[in-house]
């Protein structure tokens, strides 16, 4: 049965690092957030109405490939945000298991003052991601990382004081204690 982990948190938590290296303890394969937002915006604006239904066709597509081509799992990495409808997760849901598949949440917590720190990382430049405090203190005072509402998660962890291999090993053992 393929495994569907969605991996969520707000920026700068390590949703990348710890992603790759949950995807290799798992021998999952990894969709990154950015993989699909990048392909997107290379066509539409981030948060026109045409980015926002090609990206979330675009994740639910890879995760059927991924669960037709009986894949053993995907981390996909995922950032609770305004543009993302309040039915993708729902619909997310639905397709994995109709397609007999194991869907797991995942979420990765962080104190403040530590995803500050880290958005100012220049590993965040790669990707185009959020990197200034302010803007991410301006948006979370906006609400933008309140919808859509998550399910509730089957693993937690704070990642706050926890390398991303310390993390990726804590996940994987409460992912495969859940599953056996």
């Amino acid at each position: 049965m393929t495994g569907v982990v969605v991996l969520f948190g707000r920026p700068a938590v390590g949703k990348f690092t710890i992603g790759q290296q949950l995807a290799d303890a798992l021998d999952y394969r990894l969709l990154h957030n950015h993989a699909v937002v990048d392909l997107a915006t290379s066509l539409f604006p981030f948060g026109s109405e045409p980015f926002i239904r090609l990206r979330e066709e675009l994740w639910l597509a890879a995760v059927d490939a991924a669960i037709d081509a009986r894949l053993r799992g995907i981390v996909l990495t995922f950032v609770p945000e305004r543009t993302v409808t309040d039915a993708f997760l729902p619909n997310l849901r639905r397709r994995v298991e109709s397609r007999g598949a194991c869907l797991r949440f995942v979420e990765l917590q962080c104190a403040e003052h530590e995803i500050e720190r880290r958005l100012s990382e220049p590993s965040r430049a790669r990707f185009g991601k959020l990197r200034d405090a302010a803007q991410y203190r301006e948006l979370d005072a906006a609400g933008v990382f309140s919808r859509p509402e998550m399910p509730a998660a089957d693993v937690i962890v704070d990642v706050t004081q926890q390398d991303a291999s310390t993390s990726a090993r804590t996940i994987a053992r409460q992912l495969s204690a859940l599953s056996g």
